[in-house]
């Protein structure tokens, strides 16, 4: 009969079982963690129905003990290769068939034990066996084939294991050792026992070396994390992350080092194991002289690359502390960021391009530099919303016409962008022809609205419709001041200052240009004194917002009337700052609608001297 001691080992052995795996089941989103959860359990159903069947008197509760026993016998070996498949990263080879095909003969083999026709094919406990005693199974035909089958599998694993512990055993050889060697030891004890080479009587000392290898596999599943033994991602990770990595000793020398750390020194990663890191990989050098054993640092480098092409690349050097914290080692990350700093400059590139294409279509809606039209003061200026990322919809241009006149129009363009631009080139360059051949001004919208719809005709129809404002005049300087003839195309209108300070709104509204065929467009004769000045602008202005209030017209004639008599410069200089300062955000004035409602601003003044 079992004593008591060999059978409280072997309870305490199935309760130990059991916490472990409770301990592994909440990792089980770890790799490999399932697998070892279920060789727990089978190590648990092992001991448990072990210590059951050499605890009871009867023969035939034994026997029936004994046969449970064989649910953990038949899954231990199955699970194990698992494990070690999935332990060791090669989870590719765990393909459903070869799942399907370990599960066999567990089935087979509990069946065989279930059906009593069957049963005594595996194991049987003799009928006269006495009652008190360990009644000893004698082994049926299938006994040593299921033994053998179960010591493969467990061969196979140990293999398995002990080929992925091999490519890290050095820096751990007394790790690589514990774990092969308790792998090792349940196999070699149940061979034993079952050959009747131990002397432990009728305890089967099996489970007790399942329950140290659990618990030495357990111990390296979460005290080293399957780093320091097998890293399972290393042929993932390691062996195939595209960054070159090399592990150096505090020497400098290379001791370990992936495929990409190879391509970048032009060696195969073989050559790399012992060399120095400085003479392999040159640009590393300064980097790796300038850091401290256990400091850490980052740099960029160029490296010449075997075919030629010089490669950009970031370092990022890292301390690898030992088991006491002190310095063993260093960790050198370099990555190949070429094409990142090729896209970057390319980058830059396109930018600096696009601001160039930007600044010669910002030029082409203003003059660089206004004409002198003699006995008159003028002055304009155009102040885009964005003017450093995009071009802007409204223009303005003075131009000598012939025979002392001149021509000024001011304009906005719907929409922003290239194709602002060419309507703008359009609307502009179609005014300033024909006012050369001394057409009146609404004569001239007329034709820039037949050209724009002409335009927008061919264009693409599923673009949004297209039109511009503009207003058009002719100016003669006469004695005393000068004679305008002007017409608006949908534009606002604009504004006479007197020298007095009163401020009038002058010419007579007018369609949009490109929307109505044909345009109701009229002529308004202007005539300007001394200390008059005529203020044409863009809807930016008065419809520039703080919040949700808008400049308006109101502070609009209210700025012109406190700037009576001032330059024309002086005029349009403080227009574009008082509407630039009130569109700046002034806080929750105005809840959502707080925020900057910048629009393009433009202002043509042509004012009279007063003396």
């Amino acid at each position: 009969m079992r004593t008591t001691g060999a059978l409280v080992a072997l309870c305490l052995g199935a309760v130990l079982y059991l916490a472990i795996t409770a301990s592994v089941w909440r990792h089980r989103r770890a790799v490999g963690a399932r697998a070892l959860v279920l060789l727990l359990l089978a190590g648990s159903a092992w001991t448990l129905f072990a210590a059951a069947e050499v605890g009871a008197a009867d023969p035939q509760v034994q026997e029936r003990w004994g046969d449970a026993k064989y649910l953990g016998i038949v899954l231990l070996g199955p699970a194990l290769l698992v494990f070690a498949l999935q332990y060791t990263g090669r989870r590719p080879h765990l393909r459903r068939r070869w799942l399907a095909a370990l599960a066999v003969e567990p089935v087979v083999v509990l069946a065989l034990l279930s059906v009593p026709a069957t049963h005594d094919l595996v194991r049987h406990v003799p009928d006269d066996a006495p009652s008190g005693v360990y009644a000893y199974p004698l082994p049926g035909p299938l006994f040593w084939p299921v033994a053998v089958w179960t010591y493969l599998l467990v061969v196979a694993a140990t293999i398995v294991i002990v080929l992925g512990v091999a490519r890290v055993a050095r820096p751990h050889p007394w790790r690589a050792t514990l774990l092969i060697g308790s792998m090792a030891l349940p196999l070699l004890l149940n061979a034993l026992y079952n050959a009747e080479l131990l002397f432990t009587g009728d305890v089967d000392p099996t489970p007790m070396g399942f329950s140290i290898a659990g618990i030495v596999l357990v111990w390296g599943f979460f005290r080293f994390r399957l780093v320091d033994l097998v890293p399972v991602g290393r042929r993932q990770v390691f062996d195939r992350i595209p960054d070159g990595v090399l592990v150096l000793d505090l020497l400098g020398r290379v001791v370990d080092a992936n495929p990409a750390a190879g391509r970048l020194a032009g060696r195969a990663r073989g050559a790399l194991v012992g060399a120095v890191a400085g003479e392999v990989l040159p640009a590393l050098h300064p980097l790796l002289r300038s850091t401290a054993a256990g400091e850490s640092a980052t740099g960029s480098e160029v490296l010449p690359a075997a075919d030629g092409v010089r490669r950009d690349v970031e370092v990022t050097i890292s301390p690898l502390p030992d088991d006491a914290s002190e310095p063993s080692g260093r960790l050198v990350v370099v990555r190949d960021v070429s094409a990142q700093r090729s896209v970057e400059r390319r980058l830059r590139e396109l930018v600096a391009e696009r601001q160039t294409t930007i600044d010669t279509l910002q030029r082409g809606l203003v003059p660089a530099r206004l004409p002198h039209v003699p006995g008159l003061d003028v002055a304009a200026a155009l102040d885009p919303a964005e003017a450093e990322t995009n071009v802007g919809g409204d223009f303005l241009d003075l131009r000598a016409v012939g025979d002392g006149r001149w021509a000024c129009m001011i304009g906005d363009v719907v929409g922003k962008g290239a194709g602002a631009a060419t309507l703008t080139a359009l609307a502009r360059h179609t005014a300033v022809a024909l006012s050369g051949l001394g057409w009146v001004p609404s004569r001239v919208l007329a034709a820039v609205a037949a050209a724009v719809a002409a335009e927008e005709a061919v264009g693409d129809p599923d673009a949004d419709p297209r039109f511009c404002t503009m207003a058009l005049a002719t100016l003669e300087p006469v004695p005393g001041g000068a004679e305008v003839v002007l017409s608006l195309g949908g534009h606002p209108r604009p504004f006479v200052v007197s020298a007095s300070g009163s401020v009038t709104e002058v010419g007579r509204p007018g369609s949009l240009l490109g929307v109505v065929d044909p345009p109701r467009l009229h002529d308004e004769l202007v005539r300007l004194r001394a200390g008059d000045a005529l203020v044409l602008f863009t809807d930016g202005v008065t419809e520039t917002r703080r919040g949700l209030e808008p400049f308006g017209d109101d502070q609009l004639v209210r700025l012109l009337g406190s700037l009576a008599g001032r330059s024309a410069d002086r005029v349009v200089r403080s227009l574009v700052e008082a509407v630039r300062t009130w569109g700046e955000p002034h806080g929750a004035a105005g809840g959502a609608g707080a925020a900057d409602a910048r629009d393009d601003v433009a202002v043509l003044v042509v004012a009279v001297p007063a003396g």
